[in-house]
């Protein structure tokens, strides 16, 4: 049986591109935690979540993990990601410890250990994806690679405490793995596609849909024998099933009522000014969240105000990849408005430029099953969130589960050119990339520290 571990061997043209990596993300990761270090350190007896809803905003990227590590608060939804708390628990257990011993809080070293190490096999499974299944040469793999890693929501992702980078490493493991079935014209076996749904499902439900899209392009019919779909489908969803009802009756229900009795207390305890800011807030998110479609359920989740043109130019395709300079890394329920628009005409060039190379690789790698699977991924996306309205508001910060599709289809649109016209290609993309990777730091910077 095949070492399901062996994935993660840095490989010999893989070292100083890893090292790279990880000074990146380290550099990112100390960014944020030293800019507000005294208050994301403080060994707190309770009271992390005032710490941290006052000191941390990022584009509306949560701060759950560090709650949950630092004082096994949940706050987000288990149903959604399954397999997150089970993550994190043993961090909280070795953080609560250590709380007691140094009074710090470790909590947001342990996050950004898992955030390095997401970030760099994201980094090392997308290269593997442009020089092995796409056969790139390596410094175009590379350029590739940095292009993806410049985009706006996926270098911040890298350093901030949510899941997305760790969905971004798993799906890019997945296309890989799959990449590689279909490019040898071999089968996943059930365990293999077991791993995949359980992990991938695990940590963002939604990611389970592209994992049995993945699965059915390289098994075809042969997804669904009996078998095959007990064991590597129905099975790992039924565990994880099992997961998050056990955390939901075993942590989330007796939290759920301590908070309650905790509000009402606040409740009849608040001040005039109190209640003022909380009318405030209120008014705030009611002008500037969606409107849902329902007040339950699935309904609860879909937006049906958010304008979907303005948010596919400036949200969807702009923010994603390029930062607006106005409202940077500001949170849409705060103080940043639903649409923003660019100062001036050179960043709408740039995503011009960007969209007509992603439109013409997508179509000379039309007939490659990679890229096919790829468009079924995105077709997933699109109605998820610009169709059915799934957190529209602020889609950009679901990028990181999506953007790899345009680099691969700059790729097959590489692979198209003329060696001379390839070359010239390749330069004017390095410069993009390290262009927008000196920008966007540029801006966290400005916002974390001016």
């Amino acid at each position: 049986m095949t070492n399901p571990f062996k994935i993660f061997k840095i490989k010999r043209e893989e070292r100083w591109l890893v090292v790279g990596a990880v000074l990146w993300f380290v550099t990112l990761n100390m960014l944020l935690i030293f800019s507000q270090w005294a208050a994301y350190t403080k060994g707190a007896s309770g009271g992390f979540w005032s710490i941290f809803n006052s000191k941390f905003c990022m584009s509306g990227y949560d701060y759950w993990s560090w709650l949950t590590v630092s004082e096994m608060k949940i706050h987000y939804a288990t149903n959604r990601h399954p397999l997150y708390l089970t993550i994190l628990y043993p961090l909280y257990l070795l953080n609560h410890w250590l709380i007691g011993l140094f009074d710090t809080n470790f909590a947001v070293f342990f996050v950004a250990t898992i955030l390095v190490f997401s970030a760099c096999y994201a980094v090392v499974f997308s290269y593997r994806i442009f020089r092995q299944l796409l056969d790139l040469p390596r410094r175009r793999s590379l350029v590739l690679v940095l292009l993806l890693f410049s985009f706006g929501h996926v270098m911040i992702p890298g350093m901030v405490p949510d899941h997305f980078i760790i969905s971004m490493m798993l799906l890019t493991m997945t296309v890989y793995i799959c990449g590689k079935r279909m490019q040898n014209g071999q089968y996943l076996q059930w365990w293999q596609s077991m791993l995949l749904l359980f992990f991938t499902s695990g940590v963002a439900a939604s990611n389970g849909i592209k994992s049995m899209i993945a699965i059915l392009f390289v098994n075809g019919k042969r997804m669904f024998q009996r078998r095959f779909m007990l064991l590597g489908v129905v099975f790992p969803l039924v565990v994880l099933l099992g997961i998050q009802q056990y955390q939901h009756y075993v942590f989330e229900v007796p939290q759920a009522r301590l908070i309650e009795k905790i509000e009402t207390t606040k409740a009849k305890k608040a001040t005039a000014k109190m209640k003022r800011q909380a009318a405030e807030r209120r008014n705030w998110m009611s002008s500037h969240d969606m409107q849902h479609a329902g007040e339950s359920g699935v309904l609860q989740l879909m937006d049906v105000s958010t304008p979907r043109i303005p948010t596919i130019i400036e949200n969807f395709w702009g923010e994603s990849i390029l930062l607006h300079r106005d409202y940077a890394l500001e949170d849409v329920l705060y103080t940043r408005p639903v649409i923003v628009h660019y100062r001036t005409w050179w960043p709408y060039a740039i995503l011009g430029t960007l969209f007509v190379c992603f439109v013409l690789g997508v179509w000379k790698g039309r007939k490659q099953r990679l890229m096919q699977m790829l468009l079924g991924w995105f077709a997933v996306d699109v109605m998820l969130h610009l169709v059915l309205g799934f957190a529209v508001n602020e889609v950009y910060i679901m990028a990181s589960g999506w953007v790899l599709i345009i680099p691969i289809a700059i790729g097959y649109l590489l692979k198209s050119m003329s060696a001379t016209l390839a070359a010239y290609a390749e330069g004017l993309l390095g410069l993009l990339a390290l262009s927008m990777m000196t920008y966007h730091g540029w801006l966290i910077i400005g916002h974390l520290y001016g």
